[in-house]
């Protein structure tokens, strides 16, 4: 009876639609180009080659808590976003660029590195990453990369990278935001032996990758 329970669970589980998932990034490197942040989408976007909504447009986006399409096709919400939480209401893509406050240039195929440009809807715009890290660090937390090496996991005593090194951190626990200064942020992190320590950790590389990522479903 177990055995036909487990399998008739199984099967269920194998018809669901991948495309319901929710989507954050586990590794530094499921991101290939970070952008200047995340642009909020409301269900749907038109993408255009060039700034202009007379230019050609490159793709259509549609998507809901169920479904995610890319020119009418079911994709999976990784390939287009950089979030996706619909029982948030919260559907982002990575923002590369953006030309005033009218339109923002997007990734809109992760899978193949596509972008293009959008126009801003009246409510939506882009939030820069040092805006992201106070808005929901500080409120939700943050959480580290998978592929961060271990060797990197470590708070320091001062923003800077020859400052003596205070703790070193492996699985934490939670992770909050205190302050950003720079590339630098002060975090306060509970690791699994519910010790509270805070110190500087390098949040953003030279090179614009990030090593935290914002909680936006919160802990």
């Amino acid at each position: 009876m177990k055995k036909i329970l487990a399998a008739l669970i199984f099967a269920i589980v194998l018809t669901l639609p991948a495309f319901c998932a929710e989507f954050l990034p586990k590794y530094k490197s499921s991101i290939t180009d970070y952008g200047i942040g995340i642009y909020f989408g409301d269900g749907k976007a038109t993408v255009y080659a060039e700034p202009d909504d007379k230019s050609n447009v490159v793709a259509k986006l549609s998507w809901d808590t169920e479904k995610v399409k890319i020119n009418g096709e079911e994709t999976i919400p990784k390939n287009v976003f950089g979030v996706f939480l619909p029982e948030n209401a919260l559907s982002g893509f990575i923002a590369l660029d953006e030309l005033g406050t009218e339109y923002t240039k997007i990734v809109y195929d992760t899978a193949k590195g596509l972008s293009g440009w959008i126009k801003n809807a009246p409510d939506n715009k882009v939030f820069y990453w040092r805006q992201l890290f106070y808005k929901y660090g500080k409120t939700r937390g943050l959480y580290i990369f998978a592929d961060i090496n271990k060797d990197d996991r470590v708070l320091h005593l001062a923003p800077e990278e020859d400052a003596e090194v205070s703790y070193t951190f492996i699985y934490p626990k939670y992770i909050r935001l205190q302050l950003i200064k720079g590339n630098w942020a002060l975090l306060k992190v509970v690791d699994y032996d519910n010790e509270q320590k805070v110190g500087w950790f390098k949040w953003r590389n030279p090179d614009g990758t990030l090593n935290l990522f914002p909680l936006f479903n919160g802990f």
